[in-house]
């Protein structure tokens, strides 16, 4: 390893050390603890000057730690995914692989709702998420696994439940599988094309 990968390594290190302590702060004391001296506290780093050494302002931190929840749910889904064999296979997959992770990652569920209410601004990717969400459903309306419907309104009203499950994340803990397996269904129904209009 040279010496510019170890620095590298070490860098990122630190930035993901700094990120898992920020959503544990904003799980445990919401957005108005998402300050740099709690941070400090939760993540026992050495001083605030680590953190804005790595993350200038908390806007840049907020982003971290919404891509890399969102990376690392991505790193679920997307066997999940590959391994479905149609495109109605696939969206449940999509759907219930992303439901998972947000309930077994409780934490990070509630770090990134508490980013998009705290600074009132839409979550960045999330139009990106829609507009891949929409090229799976066109995809499947071209195969004929999918009836006919708008496919960004339903790209965004799943994107919508997702976010909705994701905000329940901060209100109390339940046992989800039951309800995820009726999220799933029910959009597998909404989007599947009618049995009599198959070709």
């Amino acid at each position: 390893m040279t010496p510019e990968t170890k620095t590298y390594a070490r860098t990122e290190g630190r930035r993901r050390q700094i990120v898992a302590a920020t959503i544990q702060a904003l799980a445990e004391g919401g957005y108005a603890a998402m300050t740099f001296s709690r941070i400090r506290e939760v993540g026992r780093l050495s001083s605030t000057r680590l953190i804005s050494y790595h993350f200038d302002t908390k806007d840049r931190l907020a982003e971290a730690v919404v891509m890399q929840v969102v990376s690392d749910a991505a790193e679920i889904m997307r066997p999940a995914m590959d391994a479905a064999p149609d495109l109605r296979a696939k969206l449940s997959a999509y759907i219930r692989s992303n439901l998972e992770y947000l309930s077994s990652h409780p934490a990070e569920a509630i770090a990134v709702t508490e980013i998009v209410r705290g600074s009132g601004r839409p979550r960045s990717g999330d139009d990106v998420s829609v507009m891949l969400l929409s090229v799976l459903l066109s995809q499947g309306q071209h195969a004929g696994e999918f009836g006919e419907f708008d496919a960004e309104v339903m790209a965004r009203s799943i994107r919508a439940t997702i976010d909705e499950f994701a905000y329940r994340r901060t209100l109390s803990p339940r046992d989800d599988a039951a309800e995820i397996a009726e999220i799933v269904a029910i959009y597998d129904r909404a989007a599947a094309r009618a049995e009599g209009n198959q070709p």
